[in-house]
């Protein structure tokens, strides 16, 4: 009688979490689908205004391939080309940045992948010169849980992005869009994999990677880190991309309203902010609830 009254209640403990999980997932979208938030900062500025980062930006190394580079605390990067400064890209106070290509005169590295030490939900970096051949992605595992083009993302910058910001080169490229844009994973969005590719030999031209665990959160940092530019979507592998028209917050909560690629407005959705490594809200309200039912459960055994 005992064994059974614990086979009991713990099968009720787990219909009650099955059950409280999959009422939060369908009211919250948690799981369903991958969202990430871009947002770019004011044109001119070449890293992110999030505090508690890490940045990569190269410092102290010269032009050339590398293999396996240590990425301190946040990784390791596969493949790195890196060329001097120029009129494509670079940031002032360094003298390389980062290329992707198929050139062998920009190093002949067509993807560079970041593999992250813990799941993060935000990321950040100096886009510049971007082209129709560049394309970024974002992988939980071998899931994909973004992607972005130039034409998806840096295309919609204003015309005021476009051209070299470094003093060294300044107005240079003029016609290509150049700025830092911040990729903000919500509603329990995570990556531990970003693969930057370039698949021409134009060179997809970045610096400044920036990193941190959590994304970006209203109650703890604050303002929108920039403009808002898009939505990106992604359901088993397949990305949508919508740009935002509006982004407001009550608390942590986000509200965003977008169009389509087509130009129809969509009905404004409303988001929380991932933090990775942080416990589950929802898997603990089930826990607690699950609890409830066990008690119960206990004292009517006993009555």
């Amino acid at each position: 009688m005992k064994n059974n009254t614990a086979v009991t209640i713990t099968a009720l403990a787990a219909a009650a979490c099955a059950l409280f999980t999959a009422s939060s997932q369908a009211q919250s979208g948690i799981l369903v689908s991958d969202t990430i938030a871009t947002a770019a900062e004011n044109p001119g500025i070449f890293n992110s205004t999030l505090s508690g980062t890490s940045v990569e930006d190269f410092s102290g190394m010269k032009a050339g391939v590398y293999q396996n580079v240590d990425w301190t605390g946040v990784g390791n990067i596969s493949d790195l080309s890196l060329v001097n400064d120029n009129e494509y890209g670079g940031v002032p106070g360094t003298t390389t940045y980062s290329v992707e290509s198929a050139s062998a005169s920009l190093g002949g590295q067509k993807n560079t992948t970041i593999n992250l030490k813990q799941n993060s939900s935000y990321f950040g970096m100096y886009w510049s010169a971007g082209d129709a051949a560049n394309t970024l992605s974002f992988y939980n595992g071998k899931t994909l849980v973004g992607s972005f083009s130039t034409a998806s993302l840096m295309d919609k910058l204003p015309k005021g992005y476009d051209g070299n910001p470094n003093p060294l080169n300044l107005h240079q490229d003029p016609n290509e869009p150049f700025g830092f844009v911040n990729f903000s994973g919500l509603n329990g969005t995570s990556w531990n994999q970003i693969v930057l590719t370039d698949t021409a030999s134009s060179g997809f031209e970045s610096d400044d990677w920036t990193s941190r665990q959590q994304s970006w959160n209203p109650v703890t940092d604050g303002a929108l880190p920039g403009t808002a530019i898009s939505l990106v979507t992604t359901t088993k592998g397949v990305s949508t991309t919508d740009s935002i028209t509006n982004l407001s917050t009550s608390g942590q909560n986000i509200t965003i309203a977008a169009v389509n690629p087509s130009g129809k407005p969509l009905a404004p959705a409303s988001f929380v902010p991932s933090a990775p490594g942080a416990p589950a809200p929802p898997m603990t309200a089930c826990l607690a609830f699950a609890g409830v039912l066990v008690l119960q459960a206990l004292r009517r055994r006993t009555a």
